[in-house]
């Protein structure tokens, strides 16, 4: 594994951030066989992941034996990668600035990045400089009902720290914007969902997975302990527990795009 001089908020979550964030054990199979299917699948394919972070989805390629590139700016998050996936080949670096050749991957992965993107523009640029000729470049994310409960709470999560007067991430935005500037680089745009799911979780849990979000953990600490006990006083009297068993419902969707050359 590569290794650079570069620290991230992530450093500080990547012992605990897949506990609240495991997707079940067919979903990264099914997001790499729905990837494949709509790509040229050749033998010598090169796939590079960008934010591989602890191979939630990489792993996949990786025991498929894939020819698998993850880079992630966080040095613990590719050591949890390595832990569950020895043979992973992993670089430490920033998106924005890639260690890497131009136009040496077929398939370049943005999954679950470009909503926290700081600068969406200089990723998918260096996505592109990266990417042969016509490649591909796939976006992912899992997506729950805008009415659901997990949507409900981080609305009212995004609500609490405006009435604080903290700013907070609108993770949406960048999202959109980067899609729109893909697909007017792109001569195809497919949308996928590769998976569905639904499983049973508690209003605890969110409030344990945001105590482990690298922008939540950046804010003060009596910031952070405010917000998440207004929230889940809220939480009590709205739903009457933080541990009531709620059921929600997953997707994982995926838009890829076939880049037109010089992107």
């Amino acid at each position: 594994m590569s290794r650079h001089s570069v620290t991230s908020p992530f450093d500080l979550t990547a012992a605990t951030f897949d506990r609240y964030r495991t997707l079940p054990r067919d979903v990264p199979e099914a997001i790499r066989r729905a990837i494949w299917s709509s790509t040229p699948k050749r033998s010598s394919a090169r796939v590079l992941d960008l934010g591989a972070g602890t191979g939630r989805i990489g792993k996949a390629f990786v025991d498929a034996k894939d020819s698998y590139v993850g880079v992630d700016v966080s040095m613990p998050m590719l050591r949890e990668f390595l832990a569950g996936n020895g043979t992973a080949h992993l670089v430490q670096g920033r998106g924005q600035q890639l260690p890497l050749r131009d136009g040496t991957f077929d398939v370049v992965l943005l999954m679950h990045v470009l909503a926290g993107a700081d600068d969406w523009r200089g990723l998918v640029r260096e996505a592109c400089r990266v990417l042969i000729p016509a490649g591909a470049i796939v976006v992912g994310h899992t997506k729950t009902p805008s009415t659901g409960v997990d949507a409900q709470l981080k609305r009212r999560l995004a609500a609490i720290l405006d009435e604080m007067g903290v700013a907070s991430h609108r993770p949406h935005r960048p999202r959109e914007h980067a899609l729109a500037w893909l697909e007017s680089s792109a001569t195809r745009r497919v949308h996928l969902i590769a998976a569905s799911w639904s499983a049973e979780w508690m209003p605890r849990e969110f409030v344990a997975r945001h105590r482990t979000g690298a922008r939540f953990v950046a804010l003060p600490a009596a910031v952070r302990e405010e917000a998440l006990q207004k929230l889940s006083t809220w939480v009590r009297d709205t739903f009457g527990s933080l541990d009531v068993a709620l059921n929600e419902a997953y997707t994982f969707e995926l838009d890829l795009f076939e880049i037109k050359p010089g992107c």
